[in-house]
């Protein structure tokens, strides 16, 4: 039964919306322009989480692209907004297929709302402090991509973030928009030249870096801190800084902090960082970690506009399991980010953040090609005593319950720090750092920190990288050794938990089976038993808080395989040396694992894998025959394979 001050709510918004309808700007704001091309519109509630393309044409001779967009706001409720999404794509080279990858120009979400693209670079620094969203004439904006201006149909994306509906406060439940196009033929200055970036380790030796794995600078929303200042904070020791060895750069979607990090390795030279991108999508975003690699993030239903202003789908809406797929095949890493931060199921929540916690199904998501999960996303905590971040908390108990379905998936820490060590949004930012992602790594090189990260040899840190550490090791009856983030057969093993650098009476050790506690430690070195098959980590306690935890060592576990195929590059009968390729992955409960580097062994040369899990030994053949091969992972084992060399045709 309708209530009667519902259906007379339900009325009342009826008659308004008959007399108001959306409406949008006779003019974007800011800088006026003199467009070439004024288009308008209005997206209804039915389009909400979708991406329309709209075309526009670029003749020849035009040297930049400029564009603005802006939208109504809802006339009754000034606590709840629209929000659109600008995103740029050049010419197809097929014109019945939609504008994809191969035409993307970048992305600026509802931040930028006045963006140029040209063959020339992004503005000097100087220009962007003095004035962040501002237009510099020929330059192209930053998060999209230099290049040159082909002639031809172009389009600007409108991404349907939010469309407040009549209930919500709107009148018509409609938000009507302006896009605004200027061409230009001046000469913009000398092309992009990208920096070029250097794999060379940052240091050499094994040991434990600390890290941040989701930081975001200037070519995430305008208005963020300088790549300058990103840096300069994160690598400075504590208390000035966050004390860190390496960092992800994980600007939004585009990628354009790419050809920039190159500068400024030399001014780090002992310091990592690492390319990455946050691939947003509104049911949640997601981090394409160590590759660079454009991501689509359109996961949403895609539209294309006529010019008679109606719409056409020209693609269904995507899984995000193909996104991790894509980042896969590229060498990278992959990571849900804020999982349950401000769960989209509260009605503040939703209008707060949205597309923030990941709101897809298993099914679409599929966490066997998930490799980590922020378990903590800063800030850590309020108050003293500590009270702790309570999405920190939520975030924890879902990554167990991932591990206790046998998903491998390593926990890490990261600030999502947009302004450095600044936190001008008060409790809702933290400064780089908080939190911290502690790495046993080979060296401090990229392939290294993945790899390890991979193999989840890792704890975090929930409040900065200055807080206690922690280790956790094991060793079976038969001699097997462990440290956390390492599988072992055995169900039984003797633990060995430590606390260092820190500590004192206000913290407790925790220790944990498949999430749930089982044991209580003071912060001295500790032996435990486990003697049952199941996940064992330990969590560090202040109070309510969480200071840090241990990625776990699973008793029980299916010990890591090695599957590998050999494919003979070219192969003859002579007493040359020639190229043998070996494709090698690694496996875990059925979870490939392409980083975790191994040895081929083969007529006695050696190749160790890449990041691809490739190896290419370059060895002597006799005569045509099958050749043994060894591959070989340690603490794993390893399997032998019989290459077969043909002769030359």
């Amino acid at each position: 039964m309708v209530r009667p001050a519902l259906l007379a709510t339900a009325v009342v918004l009826a008659s308004l919306a008959a007399s108001a309808s959306a409406s949008a700007p006779a003019q974007c704001p800011g800088d006026a322009i003199a467009p070439d091309r004024a288009i308008t519109g209005e997206f209804g509630t039915d389009l909400e989480k979708s991406y329309v393309l709209v075309p526009f044409d670029v003749p020849a001779g035009t040297t930049a692209v400029r564009v603005k967009y802006c939208y109504d706001e809802p006339d009754a409720n000034p606590q709840v907004n629209h929000t659109l999404d600008l995103g740029l794509y050049e010419p197809r080279a097929d014109e019945s297929d939609p504008w994809g990858p191969a035409e993307f120009r970048g992305w600026g979400g509802s931040s930028h709302p006045d963006v140029t693209v040209s063959a020339a670079g992004f503005s000097p620094e100087q220009d962007y402090l003095a004035d962040p969203k501002g237009h510099v004439p020929g330059r192209t904006t930053r998060g999209f991509l230099p290049g040159p201006i082909e002639a031809g149909e172009w389009a600007a994306e409108l991404g349907v973030a939010a469309v407040v509906s009549q209930l919500e406060g709107d009148m018509d439940g409609r938000v009507a928009w302006r896009l605004e196009v200027e061409l230009t033929e001046a000469d913009t200055g000398p092309p992009y030249d990208p920096a070029r970036y250097s794999e060379k380790p940052a240091r050499r030796g094994a040991g434990w870096y600390a890290g941040d794995l989701h930081v975001h600078a200037e070519h995430s929303a305008l208005g963020d801190a300088t790549m300058n200042e990103v840096f300069d904070f994160a690598f400075s020791p504590r208390p000035e800084g966050a004390g860190l060895d390496f960092l992800t750069l994980s600007d939004y979607v585009s990628g354009g902090a790419w050809g920039e990090i190159g500068r400024h390795q030399e001014t780090y030279p002992d310091r990592l960082i690492i390319p990455s991108a946050e691939v947003i999508t509104y049911r949640g975003h997601t981090n394409s970690h160590s590759n660079t690699t454009y991501m689509d993030y359109r996961t949403g239903p895609l539209y294309e506009r006529a010019t008679d202003g109606t719409l056409k789908k020209v693609r269904a809406a995507t899984p995000p399991r193909l996104i991790f797929d894509r980042v896969h095949a590229a060498g990278g890493v992959t990571q849900i980010n804020h999982p349950t931060i401000f769960p989209s199921d509260v009605p503040a929540f939703a209008n707060l953040c949205r597309g923030c916690p990941w709101d897809y199904s298993d099914a679409q998501t599929d966490y066997t090609k998930v490799d980590t999960w922020e378990v903590h996303t800063g800030p850590a905590g309020f108050g003293d005593p500590p009270v702790p971040n309570p999405f920190t908390l939520t975030a924890i108990d879902a990554w167990d319950a991932l591990r206790a379905e046998g998903h491998r998936v390593t926990a890490v820490a990261v600030s999502d720090s947009h302004n450095a060590g600044r936190t001008p949004g008060g409790i809702t930012q933290s400064p780089i750092g908080q939190g911290t992602t502690m790495v046993f790594a080979e060296e401090l090189s990229r392939e290294a920190i993945m790899r390890a990260i991979r193999l989840g040899h890792v704890f975090v840190k929930v409040w900065s990288s200055d807080a206690p550490d922690l280790r956790l090791d094991a060793v079976t009856p038969d001699g097997a050794r462990a440290m956390m983030g390492d599988p072992l057969a055995a169900t039984e093993a003797t633990f060995t938990a430590r606390v260092t650098g820190g500590g004192g009476e206000d913290r407790r050790l925790i220790v944990l089976r498949d999430g749930q506690q089982i044991l209580t430690r003071d912060v001295t070195s500790d032996d435990f038993e486990g003697d049952r098959a199941g996940d064992y980590r330990l969590q560090l306690e202040r109070g309510a808080a969480i200071d840090g935890l241990t990625n776990p060592i699973t008793l029980g576990a299916k010990p890591l395989e090695i599957r590998a195929k050999v494919k003979p590059k070219r192969t003859w009968a002579r007493r040359k040396r020639r190229q043998f390729v070996f494709d090698v992955n690694l496996r875990a409960q059925d979870r490939v694992l392409p980083l975790a580097a191994a040895v081929v062994r083969f007529r006695g040369k050696r190749a160790r894998t890449g990041p691809d899990g490739r190896a290419v030994v370059r060895a002597r053949v006799r005569k045509p025959g099958r050749y043994r091969a060894r591959i070989t992972k340690a603490g794993v084992g390893d399997v032998r394979r019989r290459v077969r060399v043909r002769r030359a045709r």
